[in-house]
């Protein structure tokens, strides 16, 4: 029964010496596996189908024979996959956030070795030069006896990708602006502006300003003490601070 169910447990990601290396899913019946067989248990954390680093070290390692005689005498692995374009069932998604919250993964690749008995020996991500070097590495943390041995991986490993969900901005806010108005005079007594509606003027400039919905021409003829007197489309006015006059 318990062949039965770890065979169910295989991963069909691992394809390339699948028939020859066992990839289990369930890290709980892995671990016992390996009490059993007195072997390294090895969790890859992975994006299978969009980690780049990933696909790469699956290639150059995991898809090896080098590797695959190795694991066959030295290694219960489990897959710890967070794929973007294939939906994992809901129980599997869990225990494997579940896992990558209890080891503190925050990037793919990432594999950690532990014991026959459960301790944490050893952790590293995606290593250059194939099966030969990769098994060099984990050779290390079967020698190690009382702490964790870490190996900096080659390049940074990829960060968990999340789908970004992308908010239209909120459209321009029209301003309304109603009768001209003067609504400010500043400046000194030689050099004074005024602000009519949205735009700004001194004595002797034209604009466009805007008022009820559309635009009139309006030119500054003289600003006095608490007014203005302007013409607005070629008609002569005079707008007070507070009113027009």
């Amino acid at each position: 029964m318990r062949r039965l169910f770890l065979f169910v447990a295989i991963f069909a990601s691992h394809t390339g010496w699948s028939q020859r290396v066992e990839w289990l899913t369930d890290a709980m019946a892995a671990q016992r596996k390996a009490k059993e067989e007195n072997k390294l248990l090895m969790l890859d954390f992975t994006g299978s189908d969009w980690c780049g680093w990933c696909m790469k070290l699956k290639r150059e390692v995991f898809d090896q024979p080098d590797f695959a005689q190795f694991a066959q005498s030295r290694l219960v692995m489990v897959e710890v996959d967070f794929p973007h374009h294939q939906t994992l069932p809901q129980a599997q998604q869990q225990a494997n956030a579940s896992l990558e919250h209890a080891y503190g993964v925050t990037g793919y690749p990432t594999l950690v070795f532990l014991n026959p008995d459960g301790k944490r020996v050893g952790r590293m991500g995606y290593i250059s030069g194939g099966p030969t070097a990769f098994i060099a590495k984990v050779e290390q943390f079967t020698r190690t006896k009382n702490s964790e041995v870490r190996v900096t991986p080659s390049p940074e490993p990829e960060k968990p990708r999340k789908a970004v969900a992308w908010t239209p901005p909120p459209p321009p806010i029209q301003i309304k602006y109603g009768p001209l108005a003067l609504k400010s005079i500043s400046g000194t007594k030689e050099r004074r502006m005024v602000l009519i509606n949205n735009a700004t003027m001194m004595a002797g400039e034209t604009a466009k300003v805007r008022t009820e919905g559309r635009e009139v021409v309006v030119c500054c003829q003289e600003i006095r003490d608490d007014s203005v007197a302007i013409t607005c489309d070629g008609k002569a006015m005079e707008l007070k601070l507070g009113g027009v006059k």
